[in-house]
């Protein structure tokens, strides 16, 4: 076929950037539509390529510091971005970083600098929380746009291990309720117990109490769940009332009122539904027998108030440790008894044993999991109160819920991911956790386990019914979703293809960005910014890379007005920045492209001078003004941009340059390959929109200007081009292999739908 002429078509870039070791493998389907280098582009839903937008400057971080940014959204309309640092949180608006007096709002926290890649997090409505293996759980809360706590978890009733086992050991206190003395009877409190929660049972006797109750109330304490009797006998004029005491007011509040005439036995029933012992009480001011004491002593009237005897539970918080014998403590839930006990158990959580390091929610329940000692396990909340890990006596559906993974390994749980059912993720492996058919309660649950293949310690990302996660080792990306052929959870390695992007790497941050083009984004350890365009019903999930004069190293996506937005920190000469990535959507406009780093935008009455660009001093930057391109300019040590000229809108940042590259133009004919044939590529079609600028050739090492300019003035900037462009090249021979290379290095968008190569054989 020598001197023949071919036209293979690359329809769309739909496979993304494919790992060199499928070059020549022109067999398979994703071939024609992959790309062997895909720089600072973007795949398009529909498969065109595009220039990333440029990262709009938003602050330096707290002192510069590392920082992770972490989602905070309220709704669609109210959305944050929260910047933590060590020991420190701002907030990010829409508009910038939150002021109050002046000032950058500031909260204090708990975390280290070395904690903060680990931090995980849910939201509920205003409330965030937050879980690390070595804190506490802990909340921020927005209680409006400049009042904002970071406070430890007021978690009530647990959870708690299992029950004291050792014989003869035995727990008192010298209060049951307010501040109390904790004595052991052999060594056991240490002082990394101190925070803790002491759950101390008693079997509480029943009381009875009867007589005249003007005379005296008739007082008796009732724990949850159980039940009061009051009774009244005998023949009395008059009127008693019952009632309870309640512990934050102080004051009695009535139950019922009873009104008697000559009459006699009375029965009344009340059950104790609250979390702790409630005391009741019967009182009269009038309650009067003596008009038949002369008849028969026997039917003066009288009445009585019970309580059953039932084991109870009480609960002292630890806030001192004095010996191994002795410690302080606050009763968060009252005591039955001061009486020595080997009925206790100690929090499940601790500085010693850990903190969970897992958190979601689940069928209206808080779900915690993955301590240092109990890896595996998992706790919820009580239905509908989160703050309440409980468990009644006797056992009630809605009470907190204790489980444990089965496994042969101890691979800790990672991840808690809920969408109808709820996956738990571990280091190992993968397993659904739940109810079944019915409700998930404390004698209802079970989990079974999916794949085994384990993630590494990111967050995954849900993209509708599917998980995207990283697995174990760091540097493989799989996705998850449920499969009816095999009636499990199952997925792909969806980095496979672009292998080359990953080995020797390990991702460090991994965030969902939705709208426009429904991107995952990944940070690479090297600060290398990975994106997947991700439509899998469509067998899309192309890969494409992205670089800057710095590094990244964290990501988050929250909800903007027409897109959701994506925001970075990116480190640059050893100082941290706040950036946000400017619009993907559409725009034509020439003087409106964003398209440079650690940017700036100024749009106002003409200048020739901008200042404030501090982050910028002393670096050299690419402008746009009025949508003229003005590269090679330089910000002087005080930050100070000088123009030759007055101009209204002006773009200026940091440059970079985006690239295209075909995959080695291979194909098959009628009597076999192309491949092993020399051949030449002296002209091709590129179909284009919204673009200007930019270069092309068969490598970047030979690249020639594409022409844009038609009819403008050259006093005008050049108006964004759409339609198709033949270019010659002529730089073009006869070579084994042949890559078509677009590349742009202005401030300015490019965007390809397609290229069409004239290929001419060799032989």
């Amino acid at each position: 076929m020598a001197g023949g002429q071919m036209y293979p078509l690359k329809p769309s870039f739909a496979g993304g950037e494919l790992t060199p070791a499928l070059y020549g493998r022109t067999d398979l389907q994703k071939y024609d539509v992959g790309a062997s280098t895909l720089k600072n582009m973007i795949v398009l839903r529909y498969g065109g390529a595009t220039r990333r937008p440029g990262f709009r400057h938003v602050a330096k971080t707290q002192e510069g510091k590392r920082a992770r940014l972490i989602p905070f959204q309220y709704s669609t309309e109210q959305s944050y971005v929260l910047e933590f640092t060590a020991g420190c949180v701002r907030i990010f608006t829409r508009g910038g970083i939150v002021v109050k007096d002046g000032k950058p709002l500031t909260i204090p926290t708990t975390y280290a600098e070395d904690d903060l890649s680990d931090i995980k997090y849910t939201q509920s409505a205003d409330v965030l929380f937050l879980v690390h293996g070595k804190h506490p759980p802990m909340t921020l809360t927005r209680y409006g746009l400049t009042n904002w706590k970071f406070e430890r978890m007021d978690i009530a009733g647990g959870p708690f291990e299992d029950a004291n086992t050792k014989e003869g050991l035995r727990i008192g206190a010298s209060a049951t309720a307010g501040t109390a003395t904790l004595t052991a009877s052999d060594n056991y409190f240490t002082a990394d117990m101190v925070g803790s929660l002491l759950r101390l049972g008693h079997t509480m006797s029943g009381q009875l109490r009867s007589g005249n109750p003007k005379e005296a109330p008739l007082v008796v304490r009732c724990v949850p769940g159980g039940t009061v009797c009051v009774e009244s006998f005998g023949f009395w004029n008059g009127s008693f009332i019952v009632e309870k005491h309640d512990k934050s007011t102080g004051k009695w509040i009535a139950l019922q009122e009873q009104h008697a005439n000559r009459t006699q036995n009375y029965t009344l029933n009340y059950t104790n539904k609250g979390d702790d012992i409630a005391e009741y009480r019967v009182r009269s001011n009038e309650f009067d027998t003596s008009v038949w004491a002369n008849e028969n002593e026997r039917q003066r009237g009288y009445v009585t108030i019970q309580t059953f005897a039932q084991d109870y539970y009480g609960v002292a918080r630890i806030t001192g440790v004095s010996s191994k014998t002795s410690a302080t403590a606050t009763i968060m839930r009252a005591l039955a008894d001061t009486e020595a006990t080997n009925d206790f158990s100690l929090s499940a959580w601790s500085a010693k044993k850990g903190y969970p390091q897992a958190v979601s929610f689940f069928e209206d329940r808080l779900v915690f999991a993955g301590s240092r000692s109990k890896p595996q396990t998992y706790w919820a909340s009580q239905s509908g109160d989160y703050y309440n890990f409980w468990v009644n006596t006797p056992q009630q559906d809605s009470d907190a819920v204790t489980g444990t993974l089965s496994g042969g390994q101890m691979n800790g749980i990672r991840a808690i991911i809920s969408f109808g059912e709820m996956l738990m993720l571990t280091s190992g492996g993968e397993y659904k956790v739940g109810g079944g058919n019915e409700a998930f309660t404390p004698t209802n649950q079970k989990a079974e386990p999916q794949e085994y293949r384990g993630i590494n310690n990111l967050t995954p990302v849900v993209i509708g019914g599917r998980i995207v996660y990283v697995q174990h080792q760091g540097s493989v990306i799989r996705d998850l979703t449920y499969s009816y052929d095999v009636d499990k959870y199952t997925g792909d390695d969806v980095s496979l293809l672009a292998a080359h992007l990953f080995e020797e790497h390990t991702i460090v941050a991994l965030a969902y960005q939705q709208t426009p083009n429904t991107i995952v984004w990944c940070v690479r350890e090297d600060g290398i910014l990975l994106g997947m365009t991700y439509i899998k019903e469509q067998d899309v999930y192309a890969w494409h890379k992205h670089t800057t004069a710095g590094k990244f190293t964290d990501v988050c996506t929250i909800s903007g007005e027409r897109e959701e937005e994506l925001w970075a920190i990116v480190e640059r000469d050893g100082t941290y920045y706040v950036e946000q990535m400017s619009s993907q959507i559409r725009n034509t406009a020439p003087e409106d492209q964003f398209y440079v780093d650690a940017g700036f935008r100024y749009d106002g009455n003409p200048k020739m001078e901008v200042k404030g660009l501090t982050w910028l001093a002393g670096k050299e930057v690419s402008a746009l003004v009025d949508g003229h391109v003005l590269p090679g300019l330089r910000i002087d040590a005080s930050g100070v941009l000088r123009l030759p000229k007055a101009f209204r809108k002006i773009i200026v940042g940091l440059p970079f340059d985006s690239v295209v590259q075909t995959m080695p133009i291979e194909f098959s004919v009628q009597d076999g390959s192309y491949m092993g044939r020399k051949k030449r590529v002296s002209r091709m079609t590129i179909l284009f929109r919204d673009t200007r600028g930019g270069f092309y050739g068969v490598n970047e090492k030979r690249l020639d200007e594409i022409k844009w300019r038609s009819t403008e003035n050259y006093d005008n900037p050049i108006e964004l081009c759409s339609g198709k462009r033949h270019v010659v090249i002529p730089s073009a021979s006869y070579e084994d292999t042949v890559y078509l290379t677009i590349k742009q290095t202005d401030p300015l968008p490019l965007t390809i739908l397609s290229i069409v190569p004239e290929v001419e054989a060799g032989g």
